[in-house]
């Protein structure tokens, strides 16, 4: 979900990471770079944003450069490169749930089909490789440099861990909380905990302020899945997963604690192909009932003060507003709308 919340610093370096991202593609004319700039949000293909949405993985790598000490100026090649890995994994999701739109506009693959849109996520990331080699004419040392490209990957290979066991996990049953929680580690908490410490890494900062960097963007991403399953149950439209019965959060701890009786009314609408509309407002009101929703809000709350603990001892404390101000406007962005169940 784009981050909408925002703030003008937010924008900014927002607007700093897509100047990059620019810079990528800039040379590079041929139809598979038009339809990664239509991805991108950019004024090509048959539909344009009106404005791209906020980089908040790129956002997130310039904060921590800055929080560490360093320039953002320097870190913007790995913020680039974060955001080509988002951008991949998107494009690749979009072609595996089978979902025709991305932020209101149409997927790569329903304008272009699912083999060109495979060529479109394996080219993004390729070129984030690529990106983040240009640290090097910023500063950055030979050793750095295959630091934060190790860095890069491995997060890359966490995140394809986290997809292949979220589409796993559609199939399964006994999938409980701690089950979840590993697979949203990886799914979404891997390339926030990168972008993040690759900020801190270009920033010249030493191991334990990376590792802090790369622990507060790990617990962020986990609040941030945890917030966006909320609000998937929570809107009066319900989304697609819903109606396909994907395992969120809230459903996974329902089944986990529910009593007998509630497992049967759980059970009525899970036995059903997919779910209509008036059973996604009926799942609304049972997980409301069974504490499912609130427990779920409380764990992201948890999960957002986490994130800021692990980097009060590593970064000083007149460096905290602009991360915590971050962090609050993402969050903010994947609060579900309604407080109570739709009746």
């Amino acid at each position: 979900m784009p981050l909408h919340v925002t703030t003008p610093a937010i924008e900014d370096l927002s607007d700093r990471v897509d100047d990059a991202l620019k810079a990528v593609l800039a040379d590079r004319d041929m139809g598979l770079y038009r339809m990664m700039s239509y991805h991108l949000g950019w004024d090509d293909g048959p539909e344009a944003s009106p404005r791209p949405p906020i980089r908040s993985h790129g956002v997130a790598c310039l904060l921590a450069s800055q929080a560490a000490g360093g320039r953002a100026a320097a870190a913007l090649p790995a913020a680039a490169a974060v955001e080509l890995v988002e951008s991949f994994a998107q494009v690749h999701d979009d072609v595996q749930s089978g979902q025709p739109q991305r932020d209101k506009r149409d997927a790569v693959w329903w304008v272009w089909g699912p083999a060109q849109a495979i060529n479109v996520g394996d080219g993004l990331h390729a070129l984030a490789r690529l990106a983040l080699f240009q640290i090097q004419e910023r500063g950055a040392s030979t050793e750095t440099t295959y630091q934060a490209v190790q860095m890069l990957d491995q997060a890359g290979l966490d995140l394809c861990e986290g997809r292949f066991h979220d589409l796993e996990a559609q199939e399964r049953i006994d999938l409980d909380v701690d089950g979840y929680l590993r697979m949203a580690e990886g799914k979404t908490g891997a390339l926030y905990a990168c972008a993040m410490a690759l900020g801190a890494l270009t920033a010249g900062s030493d191991q334990p302020t990376i590792a802090a960097m790369s622990a507060c963007g790990r617990r962020l991403g986990l609040a941030l899945q945890i917030r966006s399953d909320v609000r998937e149950l929570s809107d009066h439209a319900p989304s697609p997963d819903v109606l396909n019965k994907k395992k969120l959060l809230p459903v996974v701890h329902a089944f986990a604690t529910a009593s007998i009786s509630d497992k049967r009314r759980l059970g009525d609408l899970y036995f059903k192909r997919v779910l209509a509309p008036e059973d996604a407002a009926a799942l609304r009101g049972v997980l409301h009932e069974m504490g499912s929703i609130q427990f779920c809000e409380d764990l992201a709350a948890r999960y957002r003060a986490k994130a800021m603990a692990a980097l009060e001892p590593a970064i000083p404390p007149d460096r905290l507003p602009p991360v915590k101000d971050f962090m609050d406007a993402l969050l903010d962005s994947h609060t579900h709308s309604p407080t109570h169940p739709a009746p």
